[in-house]
């Protein structure tokens, strides 16, 4: 085929360049332009980067701090909560001052992150232990004993008063603010930050008041935490080489921080939080500085805030995440990294591209005139050979030169033009396969998510009861955790049978059949699937498994069907029922079975329901109801496809029903039972 000639105006400009030019400025310039593109995308996908992981960072100490603080601060509660229950159930008294001693000096021991924890009666009595900064437990006591003061006593290694250490004359506890507080909130709460009167530290009180039978404040039960240990956490974080982590109220004082800064000041022996506004810290002042002039009012801060500042041109990253908790806890977390702290190295990087791309270009024009002198001489021997080629048909061969590289170029070339048509063909054909076997590798991957989960999710719901103390007995736990083992093992079970699942589709998967009781069958999976129906509150109808119906099949592929029709109609119903039934129907030519029964096991939901014109679709591959459905109960469609396939090589068949959208769904299990092992005539 004539191919048309090469552009004119190249051809006209051509002849009055001379070839050192026309092969080495292109040379050069490619080479300035991709060392310059590479040294631009370095440096901002770098910068990109330094971005990203300083949020990576922040993100991550943020979490810390946040689980850190839960712990923290639900100690208490859970301590005061302890004491409540055992005053209600009379196995403390609040009145006996020794008992009250010797139970509260053990407890503080399994709790170390508690400061103090005490027991203060209505009456006028208060018993507690607080913890020394030796790790030395001391007994406070004030009662009729010690004539309206508050003494302090060390202990020795069973709990007894050894040393009285401190006096606090004329102490009153009911007129504490924390006390009164704690009797005011009538409930479980955080009482304000105060100084100890004993070791002058800054500490914070939660409470829960003791209600008697009829209503009456009995007692003030409090375990208090000391904020040291908060900002002896914080300085042991490793977040950057200058980066701070902080937490302030929404008062804009300063709680706790990473830094050497202390969070208290101290004003006529007694200790106050400051405002981060006038911390000695730069970092601390300036990252507060900067919330106050964003957002005017901290409380206005509801979510996670990505931020930047300046200090001094250099830019800072700042994460601001709300902390709250359920006793009316609201405080802010916040993480300062410097982006100085991870530049160093981009600037680094940036000056040695700029550096490379100097030698690249001088290398880049001495290698071009010495390629330019290797070439020319050849390349004007072949000139004959080029002009006929330009003026010919592609199809004319190039005619052999002296040199031989270029007499090798020459033939390759000749053999290369013939090989042009067939390689094309050949490349689509093998990527039509490639296509088809991504499409496969596709539908392997997503069908292993959908077995993977089903066995899972029962194993997941029944130790979530477990673990959440939704038990009634030991026996029940125990129960729910067979459950969750046998899970586990079919679990193990469907990923030694994966490959099987491919054999289907080449129809190689053997199938063992065997004599199976499909009550008990059917019953296995039930039970396996009770701890989910409960935690989704819906009712479970199922039949009468005291029948034996036996049929030929693979125990492990019906169970298999079982899990996911049921798994289906749990995951698609929200409220109302499942009904599970069994039932014995004539034999159907549609199952290539004549004369002999059926056992068609239906399962019934009051779940989404299926559109008619939808409901042959779900039984292929990857199909679901439509992309909502997929977003809002997860799942890869490959369920029924599956179970329809395997119940075929069973000899038997499985379809569904529905009359609508959120009518529900009916699904038929049917396959022909064995008479002489059958209960049923």
């Amino acid at each position: 085929m004539q191919k048309s000639p090469l552009n004119p105006i190249f051809c006209q400009l051509s002849p009055k360049l001379p070839l050192r030019a026309i092969v080495i400025v292109p040379f050069v310039l490619q080479i300035i332009s991709a060392v310059g593109l590479v040294g631009y995308l370095s440096f901002t996908n770098g910068k990109r980067a330094v971005n990203d992981l300083a949020h990576q960072l922040q993100n991550e100490i943020t979490v810390r701090i946040q689980k850190k603080l839960d712990i923290y601060l639900e100690t208490p509660h859970l301590v005061n909560q302890l004491n409540v229950n055992a005053i209600r159930l009379d196995q403390l008294n609040i009145q006996a001052t020794n008992d009250l001693e010797l139970h509260l000096w053990n407890q503080i021991q399994s709790f170390d992150s508690i400061g103090v924890i005490g027991i203060t009666s209505t009456s006028g009595t208060m018993v507690a232990v607080s913890r020394q900064d030796n790790n030395a437990l001391n007994i406070i006591v004030t009662d009729k004993s010690t004539n309206g003061e508050l003494h302090e006593y060390t202990t020795n290694s069973q709990g007894g008063r050894t040393q009285r250490t401190k006096v606090v004359p004329q102490y009153d506890f009911r007129l504490r603010p924390w006390y009164q507080d704690g009797i005011g909130a009538a409930q479980a709460a955080w009482g304000k930050m105060f100084t100890s009167l004993i070791d002058e530290k800054v500490k914070m009180m939660a409470t829960r008041p003791v209600v008697d039978n009829d209503g009456n404040v009995i007692a003030l039960v409090n375990a208090t935490l000391t904020f040291s240990q908060v900002h002896e956490f914080l300085q042991q974080l490793n977040i950057s080489k200058s980066g701070e982590a902080f937490i302030l109220n929404r008062s804009g004082e300063l709680i706790a921080s990473s830094g050497k800064t202390d969070s208290f000041i101290n004003n006529n022996n007694d200790s106050k939080l400051i405002d981060a506004l006038d911390s000695k810290d730069p970092l601390i002042r300036l990252a507060s500085q900067h919330l106050r002039d964003r957002f005017g009012d901290l409380n206005q801060i509801q979510n996670t805030s990505l931020l930047k500042f300046d200090i001094d041109g250099k830019q800072q990253f700042l994460q601001v995440v709300p902390f709250s908790d359920k006793y009316g806890l609201d405080w802010l977390i916040l993480v300062v990294v410097p982006e100085a702290d991870f530049m160093g190295r981009i600037y680094a990087n940036t000056r040695i591209t700029v550096a490379l791309c100097l030698m690249a270009f001088i290398l880049a024009i001495f290698l071009g005139l010495l390629s330019c002198e290797l070439i020319i001489r050849p390349v004007k021997r072949l000139k004959e050979a080029a002009t006929s080629l330009s003026v010919g048909n592609w199809e004319q061969k190039v005619k052999e030169v002296p040199i031989d590289e270029l007499a090798i170029l020459a033939q390759s070339f000749n053999q290369m033009t013939e090989q042009v048509e067939k390689s094309f063909v050949e490349l689509e054909r093998k990527n039509a396969a490639l296509q088809e076997a991504d499409r496969y590798k596709d539908e392997f991957m997503k069908n292993i998510s959908h077995e993977l989960r089903t066995p899972l999710n029962s194993i997941i719901c029944s130790l979530k009861l477990v673990l959440d103390n939704f038990c009634d007995s030991p026996e029940e736990e125990t129960e729910l955790l067979e459950q969750a083992d046998k899970s586990a093992i079919h679990l193990l079970d469907l990923i030694d049978e994966l490959l099987d699942l491919v054999q289907i589709k080449e129809g190689k998967l053997i199938i063992e059949k065997k004599l199976v009781n499909l009550s008990e069958c059917l019953s296995e999976i039930i039970d396996s699937q009770q701890p989910l129906i409960q935690q989704k509150n819906l009712e479970l109808y199922k039949p009468n498994m005291s029948k034996s119906i036996f049929v030929e099949a693979d125990p492990t592929k019906l169970k298999q069907i079982f899990l996911n029709v049921i798994d289906n109609a749990i995951k698609f119903t929200e409220t109302g029922s499942i009904t599970i039934d069994i039932q014995l129907k004539p034999g159907m030519n549609t199952y290539y079975i004549d004369e002999i029964p059926i056992a068609v096991v239906t399962i019934q939901d009051t779940g989404i329901g299926v559109e008619p014109s939808q409901q042959q679709q779900l039984f292929q591959s990857f199909v679901m109801q439509d992309g909502s459905t997929t977003r809002a109960y997860n799942g890869c469609g490959l369920g029924l496809a599956i179970s329809r396939s395997l119940m075929e090589l069973m000899g038997g068949n499985i379809t569904l029903e529905s009359a609508g959208k959120n009518q529900g769904t009916t699904v038929y299990i049917s396959l022909p039972i064995t008479l002489q092992t059958s209960d049923y005539s």
